[in-house]
């Protein structure tokens, strides 16, 4: 998982810095054409001042930066669509590397190690509910045989993992690969939120 960790850094620094390069080309671009709409419209507003009143002019100093305002907020939120992109992209990527990791041999070893820090943290009895996704339901009970504890299946576990419930102490260890990846991607947005 350390691995998975060092390339989803990875990944979401290569894409930050490209929605970043984006996001400076399209607001510079942005920014070329909001000066050159600017100069044109204080050309417009200087005749316009000579030859009527002043209100005028302030009316089309106003639309000047009202169509400035609206050609930045375009360019922003295209640089936002396209880095939304690029954030799906990785998360697919994460995903079907997941898959593959619930594929392979280390997996199993995954289960064990999710099954002894559950233990760790509050004994595993045969009271305990262990819910698994349907693909994981021998891979489970072979790993989980040894604490004596119901193995059943739970549709909303998509990734895989474990949930632990402790009906008799009210407690619920959550050790999926389905609440660790949307965690994982709710801070990844939050800490790359661009700002518009």
């Amino acid at each position: 998982m350390g691995e998975l960790n060092s390339k989803m850094e990875k990944m979401r620094q290569q894409i930050n810095a490209a929605a970043e390069a984006e996001a400076k080309k399209l607001i510079g671009d942005a920014e070329k054409k909001a000066k050159a709409m600017i100069d044109e419209e204080n050309e417009l507003i200087a005749k316009e001042k000579n030859r009527t009143a002043l209100a005028k002019a302030s009316k089309a100093e106003s639309d000047a930066r009202r169509r400035v305002s609206e050609s930045k907020f375009t360019a922003d939120r295209k640089v936002l669509l396209h880095r939304n992109s690029l954030v799906n992209s990785l998360f697919d990527e994460i995903s079907a590397q997941l898959a593959e990791f619930t594929g392979s041999d280390k997996y199993k070893a995954h289960l064990e190690k999710c099954a002894q820090l559950a233990d760790g943290r509050e004994k595993l009895t045969a009271g305990t509910a262990v819910y698994c996704r349907r693909a994981d339901t021998d891979t489970a009970q072979e790993v989980l045989k040894k604490y004596g504890v119901q193995v059943e299946t739970d549709r909303n576990i998509m990734l895989g993992g474990l949930i632990f419930k402790y009906p008799e102490k009210g407690i619920f260890i959550d050790l999926t690969l389905d609440t660790a990846f949307e965690a994982q991607r709710e801070a990844f947005s939050a800490k790359s939120e661009m700002q518009l």
